[in-house]
């Protein structure tokens, strides 16, 4: 399995230089916020998919929702008030720490 600092280097990579090749090219008009958010979300979405596969499940799962979250809030904060997002994080945050600690219980 690939390390994570590695697949996380990749993704970020990857989804910056794709965003670049299309803002670059005219097909879609790319502000910084939102190729900000774009990027973070993806690599919140990369960090909890390996989470769900690694031994620490937990703090790259925790991780990966914070980036996710705070990226959609970024790349949507013309359309959502960014303290919506930061109220959904931190729900995020107390219903995975509530799992975990009935989680250890059981």
């Amino acid at each position: 399995m690939i390390k994570y600092g590695a697949g996380a280097l990749v993704t970020i990579l990857v989804s910056a230089g794709a965003l670049l090749i299309l803002g670059g090219s005219g097909a879609v008009s790319v502000e910084p916020l939102t190729a900000l958010g774009l990027v973070l979300s993806i690599f919140g979405i990369y960090t909890a998919v390996y989470g769900a596969s690694s031994k620490d499940q937990l703090y790259y799962i925790l991780w990966g929702g914070i980036s996710l979250v705070i990226g959609v809030g970024l790349a949507a904060s013309n359309i959502v008030n960014p303290f919506i997002a930061a109220g959904v994080a931190l729900v995020f945050l107390a219903v995975l720490g509530a799992y975990s600690t009935m989680r250890r219980r059981g």
